[in-house]
């Protein structure tokens, strides 16, 4: 399994990227809310616009309807009597063309529908037409048809239809025999109406709406800039404040534990004013006094790398390879005695930007950390590669591994894995923290691999020198 630091970040930068993260993040929830408003706004206004052109349709189709019967009559005279002879025109196909209602009416002054005028009753943008039981259309009336025929299946209640921008609703009129008082069939009535207009409305509302959604985000966005900034405020503070107790209590520790270890070095240099039954005691005096010095640098110095911007003034090109030789030279009879395989492979001409000192800190903790925890026959190797613009410093050991739960938490200050690894403990449990914490301060990071029974890699990259 591999962790990554870059997922855990501790130096002040947190804030920076917190900040950032928590900005975003309201940020898309305020455009994500505003998006779905304006979307449902959208909908539910193009749902009822259209429900409306519907319902009109119907309307006027049902309305129509009611008056087929008297325009089939008045039809059926200009066609069936003599002295209406000549006045519906002739098409080529010898059938007569359909006529306007005012044509059809005007019959009763004029000798021909040509005579009189087709201006259409209903608006341009609209049409009403009357069919014959045939499905032959006899009058029209309106500025807008469709050249099509009638669908062939028309239900009792009607079908509506569109074609391009133009909406019909084609209903079928119905006669009641006296005799038999069952309904029959008496022609059909199509109403249609352009949704130009409607179609318009509705780009004007989805621009108006995404123009808001912009306008709002950006607002939004100021606002969340200072929400975010205010928000963040109490808890730098006490970031800050807490930095600042670790470091004034590190520094005002120090003292005290030099006191006591140089008094407890005093007291074994002269053994015989010591009672032998005190010596164990001053043993485990000193081995406390040493280890709680140990972490007392060690908060010292990260408050102190917490506090500094990285790139300081006194950063310097560093050859990494002569670094870890001379760390390789100094763990190698440590290594030894404790039966354990030091190998290492290095390549020359690898320098990065960096503070000798945090690098040496941050190699011989991980280094450290892979003899501490390889038992005895085991075998810890350091490999230094360059690959690109980044050198990449691998340590692998062959000891007891990491649990795969616990890689999340290993660079966390102070953590403790389970007892199997506790019982190798016997640093400040600060070790990798500074480590990690080195590495991002060096624009670098450290990847681990572990498996429990197999080993762990530890792989620190960092960037060349420029």
């Amino acid at each position: 399994m591999v962790w990554d630091t870059d997922s855990t970040p501790i130096s002040n930068r947190q804030f920076r990227k917190l900040r950032n993260r928590l900005l975003l993040l309201y940020f898309l929830i305020v455009v994500a809310i505003l998006e779905t408003f304006a979307t449902a706004v959208y909908l539910l206004v193009t749902r009822d616009r259209n429900q409306q052109l519907d319902a009109h349709l119907r309307q006027v189709a049902a309305s129509s309807a009611g008056t087929l019967e008297i325009i089939q009559h008045e039809y059926e005279e200009l066609t069936s009597e003599d002295k209406y002879e000549g006045y519906v025109p002739v098409g080529t196909d010898g059938m007569p063309i359909p006529i306007t209602l005012s044509q059809l009416m005007g019959k009763y002054k004029a000798e021909s529908a040509s005579q009189i005028s087709a201006s259409p009753l209903a608006a341009s943008n609209q049409g009403v037409e009357w069919y014959n039981a045939q499905r032959r259309l006899i009058v029209r009336d309106g500025g807008l048809f469709l050249q099509t025929l009638l669908p062939s299946d028309i239900p009792r209640r009607g079908i509506l239809m569109q074609s391009g921008n133009v909406r019909s609703f084609t209903q079928p009129a119905y006669a009641i025999s006296t005799t038999t008082d069952t309904p029959s069939i008496l022609g059909y009535v199509r109403v249609t109406e352009s949704t130009v207009t409607l179609e318009a409305e509705l780009r004007r509302l989805r621009w108006s709406l995404t123009v808001g959604v912009f306008v709002a985000s950006g607002l939004a966005a100021l606002g969340g800039v200072w929400l975010t900034h205010e928000s963040l405020k109490p808890v730098l503070q006490s970031f800050n404040q807490l930095k600042q107790f670790t470091s004034d209590a590190s520094h005002e520790l120090r003292n005290p534990l030099s006191a006591i270890r140089a008094s407890i070095a005093v007291m074994q240099s002269h053994p015989e004013r010591v009672h032998p039954a005190d010596t164990e005691k001053l043993i485990s005096i000193a081995s406390a006094s040493a280890q709680m010095s140990q972490l007392v640098d060690d908060l010292l110095l990260l408050a102190r790398m917490d506090r500094q911007i990285p790139d300081q003034p006194g950063w310097r090109r560093i050859d990494l390879d002569e670094l870890l030789e001379d760390l390789v030279d100094f763990y190698h009879d440590k290594a030894e005695k404790s039966q354990i395989s030091l190998k290492y492979q290095l390549i020359s001409d690898a320098k990065v930007n960096g503070d000798a000192y945090q690098l040496h800190r941050l190699f011989t903790n991980l280094l450290t950390n892979a003899l501490q925890y390889t038992p005895s026959g085991g075998t810890v190797t350091l490999s230094l590669q360059r690959i690109g613009s980044h050198v990449f410093v691998t340590i692998q050991d062959t000891g007891i591994g990491i649990a795969p739960e616990h890689l999340p938490y290993i660079f966390d200050r102070f953590w403790r894995a389970d007892q199997a690894r506790t019982q190798y403990e016997s640093g400040s449990g600060l070790g990798l923290a500074i480590a990690k914490t080195i590495a991002q301060r060096h624009q670098g990071n450290i990847t681990v691999k572990s498996k429990l029974g197999q080993g762990s890699s530890f792989c620190v990259k960092l960037p060349l020198a420029g």
